[in-house]
């Protein structure tokens, strides 16, 4: 086996985790750097409210003046990772691609748990409108469009709205007659993978992240996801902090003499909340 260095390690974790996330990509993204303090630190997101213009019916006439305010919306962090402690006997008879055997197991793993804060997020969400039990392309149509207008009388901007949907729910979209693909040619990335076409001005992603019989209707600004990578640590044998499409992890192999043992550990930390319940309809499939 080829042994290899965090930094190389760094490289290959890149191409492995832009494959595995899908939802944080279609909403809104706190930078790391603006969370400080110990693990599970908080951020307070402030959230503008509308306001409402007035009319000065007689000119000249005694203006009045309103606040403005804004609603704070807390995003934690909780730290997550993946530990495998690697014997001198599975080093030196079983492992021959440190990369596939190891590491891809445990980026995908702390990927998937980055992307769950967000898709845990949206599942607790109280659900606003129901598939039918049995799916038409009638009662497929009216209740995304339902979503459609409740989001318009919102004063949600007709842009950057996002359909997550589960995977039974992708199936009973994709038998719609004029369900539209998207053109992705030249996009390379994990949010063209996971879309599956628009409809009603709703960009369609698929998750396996979401409950079964799920979809939630939102817009970007509807959802905050934070993430940032531990800090580096100076007791490690070898460590990266890498970053690529706004994820951000850490990587520490670490010898352990005592045990004759290597540790690989990766991780990172990642929050999500909903911002703004009104730039967000969810939808669950009707139950028997």
């Amino acid at each position: 086996m080829a042994l290899l260095t965090s930094q190389q390690i760094s490289r290959l974790s890149v191409g492995l985790l832009s494959r595995s996330l899908v939802l944080p990509s279609t909403v809104s993204r706190i930078s790391g750097a603006e969370y400080t303090g110990p693990n599970g630190g908080t951020i307070t997101v402030s959230v503008p409210q509308p306001g409402t213009a007035r009319e000065q019916a007689t000119p000249g006439a005694t203006i009045t003046y309103d606040d403005v305010t804004e609603t704070p919306v807390n995003v934690s962090l909780s730290h997550l990772y993946h530990a495998k402690r690697i014997t001198a006997e599975e080093m030196t008879y079983e492992l021959v691609n440190f990369g596939a055997q190891i590491l891809a197991v445990q980026v995908d793993a702390v990927a998937r748990g980055a992307e769950d804060e967000l898709a845990a997020a949206m599942n607790g969400l109280t659900s606003k409108g129901d598939f039918a039990l049995s799916a038409t392309d009638a009662d497929t149509i009216a209740t995304l469009l339902e979503a459609r207008q409740a989001l318009t009388e919102a004063n949600v901007p007709s842009g950057d709205r996002f359909l997550a949907v589960s995977a039974d729910i992708a199936t009973r979209l994709l038998t719609v007659e004029g369900f539209r693909s998207v053109d992705q040619a030249g996009d390379n990335s994990a949010l063209r993978d996971a879309t599956i076409g628009r409809l009603y001005g709703f960009t369609i992603v698929e998750s396996n992240g979401l409950d079964a019989g799920t979809a939630v209707a939102y817009h970007r600004s509807g959802f905050a996801f934070a993430n940032r990578a531990p800090a580096g640590v100076a007791y490690a044998t070898d460590t990266a902090v890498f970053s690529e499409g706004g994820i951000s992890l850490r990587h520490i192999f670490q010898g352990q003499p005592d045990i004759l043992s290597d540790a690989s550990v990766v991780s990172t930390f990642a929050g999500a909340a909903v911002v703004d319940a009104g730039r967000v309809f969810k939808l669950t499939t009707a139950v028997s």
